[in-house]
């Protein structure tokens, strides 16, 4: 049988309300190739889980919407989004029920609202969905679908025990990055946060040969690619990241992630960014001021805490990029 991995990727850059009192996005649509141009992680790995008796394809929602036609020949259809794209989803979704071809949805915003999207399916996966997979799937095989997969505890999996991402399914020339993750959740908990808090309750690395197993099987389709590390903090734990980072020096590769301004106390760590081909770093400053950051981390106020080494940087109130060029 074959099983569809539907990606919700890009960005919402149209709202009509906004639009009728005439605020518009200049430019956004144009960004998007550049900002919204990676594959759905989540899906890939899930691909990976699935038994080779299955046979899966990998498809972006502008796939689909570039057809004539909605693809049929699926048995089983496997949906994963976020809040900006979950009305789009839901669309997919209802269309491929209509057709009587059973759907799951997972994600974020589906774990925060399983309810809502088991209007538009049959299945939801609630949190992490590698564990809960290969029974979703017997379950499939029976036609014992359960409306709710959940694993408890919340938040357990090993992400020493996850696949290589089947990033053989991908067509290279459709991204600009493609992603792996190092690791996942956070040790921080500031107020806004969304997946660290959702996703897993606490902080947990992937042993570095897992990471460059993966870097090893993108270069298979991409011989010199541009790697997104998609972790919600990289370099908290920073002996592990050091050996990472020099795992790194040898795969030639150009890497990006996402950190927090710790980073500016350890030199050691910047050098090893440098060389192991990091071009770019994002990292998140919530406020210019003391008082605006005052309270958003929950644990132990890390923001405020580390306030004053801020001044290494040229900074605006929402984030920057610092580039290792």
């Amino acid at each position: 049988m074959k099983i569809g991995f539907i990606a919700m990727s890009g960005v919402r850059a149209h709202n009509e309300a906004l639009n009728e009192i005439g605020l518009t996005f200049p430019g956004f649509v144009e960004r998007r190739k550049v900002i919204a141009s990676l594959p759905s992680l989540s899906l890939l790995t899930l691909a990976a889980l699935t038994p080779s008796r299955h046979e899966a394809q990998y498809l972006e929602i502008e796939d689909i919407r570039a057809k004539p036609e909605l693809p049929r020949d699926f048995d089983l259809v496997a949906i994963s989004t976020f809040t900006a794209q979950v009305y789009d989803a839901y669309q997919v979704a209802d269309a491929y029920r209509s057709l009587g071809i059973p759907v799951v949805m997972g994600g974020l915003h589906v774990s925060v609202l399983p309810g809502e999207a088991l209007e538009h399916c049959d299945s939801v996966v609630i949190g992490e969905a590698e564990p809960l997979w290969s029974s979703l799937i017997e379950d499939w095989e029976r036609g014992q679908l359960k409306p709710r997969y959940m694993r408890e505890p919340y938040g357990s999996y090993n992400l020493a025990d996850a696949p290589i991402p089947r990033y053989e399914l991908l067509d290279p020339d459709k991204y600009n990055r493609l992603t792996v993750q190092t690791s996942r959740g956070c040790p921080h908990k500031c107020n806004f946060c969304a997946s660290s808090i959702l996703l897993t309750p606490r902080y947990k690395l992937k042993p570095v040969p897992n990471v460059i197993a993966e870097i090893r099987a993108i270069k298979q389709v991409w011989s010199r690619p541009f790697v997104e590390f998609a972790d919600d903090n990289s370099f908290v734990q920073r002996a592990h990241y050091k050996e990472l980072l020099r795992e790194l020096r040898k795969e030639e590769i150009r890497w990006f992630t996402e950190t927090d301004v710790s980073v500016a106390q350890d030199a050691e760590l910047l050098g090893l960014m440098r060389e192991s081909g990091c071009k770019q770093v994002l990292i998140g400053l919530e406020s210019p001021t003391r008082q605006g950051i005052d309270g958003i981390e929950l644990n132990a106020n890390f923001t405020t805490r580390h306030f004053l080494c801020r001044r290494t940087f040229d900074y605006c109130s929402t984030g920057f990029i610092l580039k290792l060029m």
